[in-house]
């Protein structure tokens, strides 16, 4: 290998609402792994930071033109420079990209994450090159050609801009569990840098996960995701390769040392929250060992937020209780059977009821479970939203419910349905941005998950509900005053067994400073571990 290639720079950046990106974690310590001159950097958007600007709703800012420029100045160092994003934050990339072709045009910019999977067609528009499936190891083949000098414009997973004409070349085969095993460990704390808003780039350290985290740790087990549904960016994963739907992981083995090293680092973390797609797919097997790791040698609750109604067992729910698992949220979207078949989403209302029983069973030792709903779909009929209220209100309690106006991802099916229909996407976007209207359909969600209502109150109430295309009259002060009880209902059970995992900031780290929460652990919320195991931080 020549000097040259031994010193060529790359710089990789995450351009996302936070600094917890999983994927980005894992594909930029391998690229440094095998490149050692690689700057990593995280560049939030405007995500939550601290317990004020949580209280009274205000994010980070968004990012200023001098802001994009100091991006770019940094990014301009690199002879390679790697971009990952979301779609929601592709406007900003694009503008970071441009920022960067003015200051340093022979960089070679490559796209990857989340939005070039799903809108190639886009975001090749902007960069040399964009990441269509997993990247580890195409980039790898692709930097190796770069550096000494070759043709590079066939390497598989990506597509090429050369020439005013689109090199797109097919994806590698999906990693396996031996291959995801062998991937380095996680940076965390190792020197990558953050941008703060007006400030420049600085070295990452505990206080910027505090505020982004408080004292949770993210991270995602398994990989893949056995449903289709039109809203879902997985689908268009699936597209590329049917494989996907199978779910890959780590070795139990491997998910425990990374959380045993993010906890070394960083001592106060006291939740660990997993986000995988479907964690109940996992084998009970798997599980089985998984927990017997954790219980040995971890010992700290943990949150699955990936759930599925048509893989809710009482035996997995139960195994998972005793090592230590203190919340679980589960995806219900609809009330409606109508509104699911449209999702393609092939879950029955049986199986939900189901699913929601055998959560309920286990409340005793967890924190409230959250359903999540998706409100405001411009489809919707005055039945199709009472139906998702009829469902919610007859559901055990308790329960919170994450509620969430639909949201357009471009270029997957659902996009494509909406657009033959002659839908106004921007506009159901720029709801989806701006907030949930307040009617009273919306109102009623709130309201149902706070106060289970007499039913003749219920029924009088479900009949004045019409769906968001409907003209109808507002309720702020109403909707306000239903969402304010259902947001301090769910603070205080947080606070029942002193869980962070939702609020950054410092706050829960002094409790954990002056053992608060580890006191409160040993003797107090030994009640609610399954078996009576205790949970010790």
């Amino acid at each position: 290998m020549t000097n040259q290639s031994q010193s060529l720079k790359i710089r990789l950046a995450l351009v996302e609402d936070g600094i917890n990106n999983i994927g980005f974690r894992k594909f930029s310590a391998y690229v440094k792994s095998i490149h050692p001159d690689t700057k990593i950097a995280y560049i939030p958007t405007g995500n939550m930071q601290g317990l004020i600007r949580t209280l009274i709703e205000k994010g980070a800012g968004e990012l200023s033109k001098n802001d994009i420029h100091k991006i770019a100045q940094f990014l301009a160092e690199g002879e390679i420079i790697g971009l990952s994003s979301m779609t929601q934050y592709s406007t900003t990339v694009n503008e970071i990209i441009t920022s960067i072709r003015r200051l340093n045009p022979s960089a070679y910019i490559v796209w990857g994450g989340i939005h070039p999977i799903i809108y190639p067609e886009d975001a090749i528009k902007y960069a040399d090159a964009v990441c269509t499936g997993e990247g580890e190891f195409a980039f790898k083949t692709f930097l190796e050609l770069f550096k000494n000098k070759k043709d590079y414009t066939n390497t598989p997973s990506f597509w090429f801009r050369k020439d005013n004409r689109v090199i797109k070349n097919t994806n590698l085969p999906l990693m396996q569990q031996n291959e995801i095993d062998e991937l380095p460990p996680l940076l965390y704390e190792d020197g990558e840098l953050i941008y703060h808003n007006g400030k420049g780039f600085k070295t990452i350290n505990t206080n910027d996960f505090l505020q982004f985290s408080g004292l949770a740790y993210s991270t995602v087990w398994s990989i893949g995701c056995p449903l289709k549904c039109t809203y879902c960016g997985n689908s268009k994963f699936i597209e590329y390769d049917k494989g996907y739907r199978r779910l890959r992981h780590s070795s139990p083995r491997t998910i425990v040392d990374e959380i045993k090293r993010a906890k070394f680092k960083q001592p106060h973390i006291s939740t660990i929250v997993f986000h995988d797609d479907s964690f109940l797919a996992l084998p009970y097997a798997v599980l089985e060992q998984f927990c017997k790791l954790w219980k040995a040698e971890v010992r700290i609750p943990f949150a699955v937020l990936g759930i599925i109604p048509n893989y809710v067992r009482e035996d997995k729910i139960a195994l998972l209780l005793d090592a230590g698992m203190n919340r679980v949220r589960m995806g219900i979207q609809s009330g409606s059977e109508r509104i699911l078949e449209f999702y393609k989403r092939p879950t029955k209302l049986r199986r939900i009821k189901e699913a929601t029983k055998v959560i309920n069973k286990y409340k005793k030792y967890m924190i409230t479970p959250g359903y999540d709903i998706i409100l405001e779909n411009p489809i919707e009929t005055s039945e199709d939203t009472r139906a998702t209220l009829d469902l919610l209100y007859e559901m055990p309690r308790p329960f919170n419910a994450n509620v969430f106006a639909l949201r357009i991802i471009p270029n997957t099916e659902l996009a494509k349905d909406f657009e033959k229909k002659g839908l106004n996407i921007p506009l159901i976007d720029q709801n989806y941005h701006s907030g949930f209207h307040r009617t009273l359909g919306n109102a009623l969600v709130f309201a149902i998950v706070v106060w289970k209502m007499p039913r003749w109150l219920f029924k009088k109430l479900r009949n004045k509900v019409y769906p968001v295309q409907c003209e109808q009259p507002h309720y702020p002060i109403l909707f306000k005053c239903f969402h304010t009880a259902y947001l301090v209902s769910r603070a205080f059970d947080y606070l029942r067994f002193l869980d962070f995992s939702l609020l950054p900031g410092k706050v829960g780290y002094f409790l954990w400073k002056f053992r608060i929460i580890n006191f409160w652990q040993r003797f107090f919320l030994k009640h609610y571990q399954l078996n009576n195991k205790k949970t010790i931080n």
